[in-house]
């Protein structure tokens, strides 16, 4: 059986009347008498009676007209269906954020102010998840190019209490901090890597007297005075408390580069692509924003 001859057969039993059907249809009516005889053959009954010029539905016809009036009402609805489910999901970002968290949250709630029928969905997995847009790390060494890449490299400080130890300072060795305790973000970041590196580099394993997975947690810390801590130099934004400063290191040329990736194939989930670009304007002007205060 195929769908067009059950298609044909349920129109024809609705209106009994072949000609009006076709012409319905926009089939010649020979070509629909043929299909409803072929079916008829295939299912080895009689769906119709013929007498002189009127039509009937035979019991085989009236049962198979209830059983198929459900299903071919769902297959007619499934195209405008379908058309739905790809309008919400091109709707839906999914965004997988292994660096720059607060950043990315700051671009999320600026867009979604433009465009609120935008949705998103974030993950923080270091594993690989299918995902529209990545924001992660990259070596130094690596380097990727592309339409759909933004690679942002920004430096790292050290953020300090503006006093007692501290006073004056206008840079630090990270090889003197041997002794110091750190207030870190949780082993499983990008950045607490990056910093560990580091540290290794200049001789030393880190104290860690304070670990959050939530970057928010770490400034507040130190801003609180808890320690010292690593600083990205625009990602994380200024830090709130005029207490404390942040000092360049004189010892190690500490930095990290941000991979922005738009993983929508192309630009076919628009939405997404759109987001992408606004994302990378809008960490362009941080970083602008934040070189610029320094000068």
């Amino acid at each position: 059986m195929e769908l067009t001859q059950l298609q044909y057969f349920v129109a024809v039993a609705e209106s009994l009347h072949m000609t009006r059907t076709a012409e319905r249809l926009h089939v010649a009516q020979p070509a629909l008498s043929q299909a409803i005889g072929r079916l008829e053959r295939e299912l080895g009954v009689l769906l119709f009676k013929r007498e002189r010029r009127q039509l009937t539905l035979t019991v085989y016809g009236e049962y198979l007209l209830e059983r198929l009036r459900t299903p071919l009402a769902v297959l007619s609805g499934l195209p405008r269906e379908l058309a739905d489910l790809a309008k919400g999901e091109d709707a839906t970002i999914r965004l997988n954020v292994l660096a720059a968290t607060s950043l990315v949250t700051d671009a999320v709630v600026a867009y979604q102010k433009a465009h609120p029928a935008t949705h998103f969905r974030l993950s923080q997995n270091a594993e690989e998840v299918d995902c529209d847009i990545l924001v992660s790390t990259v070596q130094p060494s690596e380097s990727l190019s592309g339409e759909g890449v933004l690679m942002l490299t920004e430096r790292i400080f050290l953020a300090v209490p503006d006093g007692g130890a501290y006073a004056g300072k206008s840079s630090i060795a990270l090889s003197s901090l041997a002794n110091e305790s750190f207030i870190c973000l949780g082993g499983s970041r990008h950045f607490r890597g990056i910093c560990d590196r580091y540290c290794l580099q200049a001789g030393f394993v880190p104290q860690v007297g304070f670990e959050s997975d939530n970057p928010a947690s770490v400034k507040k810390l130190i801003a609180a005075h808890a320690g010292v801590g690593f600083w990205p130099e625009f990602s994380w934004g200024r830090c709130a408390d005029p207490d404390v400063k942040l000092l360049p290191f004189s010892d190690v040329d500490c930095r990290r580069t941000l991979l922005l990736k738009n993983n929508t194939d192309g630009g076919f989930k628009h939405e997404g692509t759109a987001f992408f670009r606004f994302l990378c304007e809008f960490v362009r002007e941080k970083r602008a924003a934040v070189i610029g205060e320094e000068k």
